[in-house]
């Protein structure tokens, strides 16, 4: 007898995606990458990004999506100091071999690959962290965010991954909703956070719809079967989608890959 799918409380039910036909990923089969919706992608031409890491092959994608998108990118975490470093921790290791070449090119490629993005005519890079109030200048808040953004600029992207940070600035990112036609956000410690994370997707919805969502799987589940760090996709009511299918069911093959490719993605089942 085959085990039966752990469903999730009806607490969450109001977290089922409504799905459209057109979603798709931006950004490589692991970690770091998302699920958009590409008719919204359509509208848009410029993406703001909270927190990116050494891992920006989401932005890449949506680079090479039109030739006329542009990218804002915040994250205190990333600098030339920290590239650096690790390159020549690399190459004392491999002076003494305890390293081989291929992995010294790895680490020094890989900064080369972040200069290029970096100093592109397309990307704005700024190292501040984003913050409910600026309580110093290596930290920036969305009213100052969104006044960087190009006049012009109507409809934005904005993809949200700042470790927990994220429940600082919803009332923020509800402030500028009507600017934001996809918010891709990932929310962190949703079991500690169960009621904050709840409140925060109640107030979320009122602006938005959820088309899809993803547990991260390099965190564990909580005891109800909910991702404590989960991935979500939402598009602005304002574009009226035409919603096809509301499945109960996730990861989605061929969509969807565990952000750890060594240990098995999250199953979601909704009522």
């Amino acid at each position: 007898m085959q085990n039966k799918k752990k469903v999730l409380p009806e607490t969450y039910n109001f977290l089922r995606p409504k799905q459209t036909k057109n979603l798709a990923r931006f950004g490589v089969n692991r970690d770091g990458g998302y699920v958009i919706e590409k008719d919204i992608m359509n509208k848009i031409n410029h993406l703001v990004s909270f927190g990116m890491a050494d891992e920006f092959s989401f932005e890449i994608d949506f680079l090479k999506y039109n030739k006329k998108n542009t990218v804002q990118i915040y994250d205190h975490t990333v600098n030339h100091k920290n590239y650096i470093l690790n390159i020549l921790r690399v190459l004392r290791r491999f002076l003494t071999f305890r390293r081989n070449l291929k992995q010294l090119y790895f680490v020094i490629s890989r900064y080369i690959v972040f200069l290029k993005f970096i100093n592109s005519k397309k990307v704005n890079f700024f190292p501040l962290k984003i913050s409910k109030t600026c309580g110093s200048t290596k930290e920036i808040d969305l009213d100052k965010v969104f006044f960087q953004i190009n006049k012009p600029i109507k409809d934005i992207g904005l993809k949200i991954d700042i470790e927990g940070d994220e429940y600082n600035i919803i009332e923020e990112i509800l402030k500028h909703s009507q600017s934001i036609n996809i918010l891709i956000i990932e929310f962190h410690n949703t079991d500690q956070k169960k009621s904050i994370f709840l409140d925060s997707m109640n107030k979320l919805l009122k602006i938005f719809d959820v088309v899809h969502l993803h547990g991260n799987n390099h965190d564990n589940v909580h005891l109800d079967g909910f991702p404590n760090v989960v991935e979500i996709t939402l598009v602005n009511k304002k574009n009226n989608l035409n919603y096809v299918n509301y499945p109960t069911s996730f990861p989605i093959k061929d969509l969807d890959f565990p952000n750890n490719p060594l240990a098995p993605d999250i199953e979601i089942n909704f009522l």
